[in-house]
């Protein structure tokens, strides 16, 4: 029997300083898992039928490790979920997920403008996550998005408007975290 699913973290660079990440308590270095060390893992997970999917994310984000499309594009025979913020999913980044045909990339909205740019501690963050969506949506890819739920956010993001929002831009599935508290004032 396989796993449901293997989470794989590709690096510990992130373009935000999420209130809410524990990478802030873990680490001040940066760090990316070289191609080579990848794609062993990736291939021993393939031959012994380990995983049903493969996951990237969590405490950095997946799209800003150089080689991520080329280790897509080498696995073709494998399905990715990518948990990423979005801001790095341009038309030409989504054009090449469709060709490679074994992505789908899990976008996460963090709540309003104001919440968003709060909780991710950069100004602007919905608009160009929500760019992101859309430039997934727009090359037909299997897309979801995510949210971590809490006080900021709940009225918000867990309502039937929001789902339906998401519904009505052609997002295919719809993903909430329960909010973990982490660090020592969590």
């Amino acid at each position: 029997f396989p796993l449901q699913r293997i989470h794989i973290e590709l690096t510990n660079v992130c373009n935000f300083d999420c209130t809410f990440c524990p990478k802030q308590e873990m680490t001040r270095h940066y760090e990316y898992m070289d191609f080579e060390k990848v794609c062993s893992i990736i291939d021993e997970i393939a031959e012994y039928n380990m995983a049903e999917k493969i996951t990237f994310h969590v405490m950095g984000e997946p799209f800003m490790h150089p080689e991520l499309l080329e280790i897509f594009e080498a696995h073709t025979d494998c399905y990715f979920q990518v948990f990423t913020n979005g801001h790095f999913i341009t038309d030409e980044v989504a054009k090449r997920l469709k060709k490679a045909g074994n992505v789908t990339p899990l976008i996460s909205v963090e709540g309003t403008e104001i919440v968003s740019d709060e909780r991710r501690g950069r100004e602007g963050v919905l608009s160009n996550t929500m760019q992101g969506v859309q430039n997934c949506l727009n090359n037909k890819l299997l897309t979801g998005v995510c949210t971590s739920v809490c006080k900021t956010n709940i009225d918000e993001l867990v309502t039937e408007q929001w789902t339906d929002r998401l519904i009505e831009m052609g997002v295919f599935y719809t993903w909430f975290h329960i909010y973990r508290p982490m660090g020592p004032d969590a």
